[in-house]
């Protein structure tokens, strides 16, 4: 689509907050976008997202290529700078033209040194137009080789943004963020991503609310010295423009845990959650992903990894080395291999989703038929396509929910240390039926396993299902209250104080917890 606005028109931004440069010696750990070819503007359509609407014309989004004070797929791109600066507000249009149809030519550029007159009169932050306007952002980042940096990037107040690298979109590797030592940006995002040996292309697409109207961007270092060598531009340079990185694959520094535990014999699981993106031409086929915590190692593959398109795989480990790794402050430790490359990175875990999934339902698994014995197997709940694991854990296997009436199912689990001491109730939400406990009929909403449940004890359940399940059942701690919200460091202190011989200790605690 090819509607755009005069030069009389062009947004120009201007700078709120500006970085301190570092020290001389002192390793630069984030680096502003600074400086931008902005687009003439387009009036939104009426219908839809305008963030869906691609209003370049060929070669469009994902490949244009601008240059300062040229039009380039049918906008006229202007350069706009503020040294240091982080923040731009994209001030007030001026005015609109009449509404071009597709394939019309953009006006004539504006002069030198109307920029100027321009910035003055728009103090204005907000957008006084009754209709949506779209701008794109482009800048060119140069790095002397590849690397992995975070891309930082969101829309001031109700602006809505979308990102691409390389032409390639981003957003959905993203994630919101409380931006450090800057203004808070609503739904400001922040994702690993992988630029390449010379020129990098970053394109930005605005559209603007009722509100003020502007952008963040930044480049941020990892680890200390990633951000050498890199340096951001507007102008187009000369050559290759787009070289992007050799095939690549990156993970999110943080790896959960999830908020979720399953109990299965005589063991309780819980589950790592890495999040990998690859960046290459085209899909990398294959990955191995060999994850180690708290001196526990598993291996899974992974068939199958589009460029750019983030990816969850869930690794499962006995609860026991997940709460040594999180006491221990180890983290996880992460060996990435594909097309004959390697990384190694240790990953950060937080104690307090593991905490709250102990007092939230822990799922029963290890079902079987009464007959055949055999443990249901199928489609475990949750798992992408294209995952396999190299060895069986239960969070890992593959599981199918019961999905008609009618069938009966027999399950036996042996009391662990962790929830020795504790009562437990049987929570049946998602998984209706008639429920026989040790072949005694349990009826009701609340269904006791065992009061002050002694570690090694037995528990038999046998359910005839009602109708197809949603989840699996669930156990609950019934006399604990839960740990009041607090940071990682008490959840720690909480998990500190169980262990597999006994839960004494927590439970002393958590009866002093005020309760509802």
């Amino acid at each position: 689509m090819n509607r755009h606005m005069t030069a009389a028109t062009t947004i120009v931004m201007v700078g709120l907050t500006a970085l301190a440069t570092p020290a001389a010696g002192e390793a630069q750990e984030r680096l502003a976008v600074d400086r931008w070819l902005l687009s003439s503007a387009f009036p939104a359509d009426t219908l839809g997202d305008p963030l869906e609407t691609d209003y370049l014309s060929a070669l469009g989004e994902p490949a244009v290529l601008p240059d300062r004070g040229s039009t380039v797929s049918g906008a006229e791109w202007s350069l706009v700078r503020e040294d240091s600066a982080f923040v731009f507000l994209l001030p007030t249009v001026l005015e609109l033209d009449p509404i071009s149809e597709p394939g019309a030519e953009p006006s004539e550029g504006r002069e030198e040194g109307q920029a100027e007159d321009l910035e003055e009169k728009s103090e204005a932050p907000a957008n006084d137009l009754d209709r949506t306007v779209v701008a794109y952002a482009h800048a060119y980042i140069r790095s002397s080789g590849d690397r992995t940096l975070r891309l930082g990037w969101g829309g001031l107040d109700c602006t809505r943004v979308r990102v691409w690298l390389n032409g390639r979109p981003v957003d959905d590797l993203g994630r919101p963020e409380l931006l450090s030592g800057l203004e808070r940006v609503p739904e400001a995002r922040s994702a690993l991503i992988r630029v390449g040996h010379g020129y990098n292309t970053l394109l930005v697409k605005a559209a603007s609310g009722d509100c003020p109207f502007g952008l963040v961007a930044w480049l941020e270092a990892p680890t200390a010295g990633d951000l050498d060598g890199v340096r951001v531009q507007a102008s187009r340079p000369y050559g290759d423009t787009r070289t992007g990185p050799e095939p690549w694959v990156t993970a999110e520094l943080d790896a959960g845990p999830e908020a979720i535990l399953a109990w299965q014999g005589d063991e309780m699981f819980g589950a790592a959650s890495i999040r990998l993106a690859a960046f290459a031409v085209t899909p990398i086929e294959s990955a191995e992903v060999k994850a180690r915590v708290g001196g526990r190692e598993i291996e899974r593959d992974v068939e199958w990894l589009t460029p750019a398109a983030p990816r969850q795989v869930l690794v499962p480990f006995e609860f026991r080395f997940l709460r040594r790794a999180l006491v221990g402050d180890e983290g996880l430790q992460l060996q990435l291999k594909w097309q004959g490359r390697e990384s190694r990175d240790v990953l950060t875990m937080r104690a307090q989703p593991l905490l709250m999934a102990f007092h939230s339902p822990i799922r029963l698994l290890g079902w079987s038929g009464p007959d055949a014995r055999e443990e249901i197997t199928g489609i475990r709940e949750g798992a992408a396509d294209g995952e396999s694991v190299e060895e069986v854990h239960p969070l890992a296997h593959l599981i199918r929910l019961p999905d008609e009436p009618g069938q009966t199912l027999v399950g036996e689990w042996k009391i662990p240390g962790w929830l020795s001491g504790f009562t437990l109730r049987l929570d049946t939400e998602g998984a209706p039926g008639s429920y026989r406990l040790d072949s005694v009929p349990a009826d009701g909403d609340e269904i006791l396993l065992c009061r002050e449940c002694r570690r090694g004890e037995t528990i038999q359940v046998v359910v005839e299902t009602g109708s197809g399940w949603t989840r699996f059942p669930g156990v609950v701690i019934v006399d604990a209250a839960p740990p009041p919200s607090s940071d990682d460091a008490t959840a720690v202190e909480w998990l500190e104080l169980i262990d597999e011989k006994g839960s004494r200790g927590y439970r002393e605690r958590a009866a002093e917890v005020p309760r509802d």
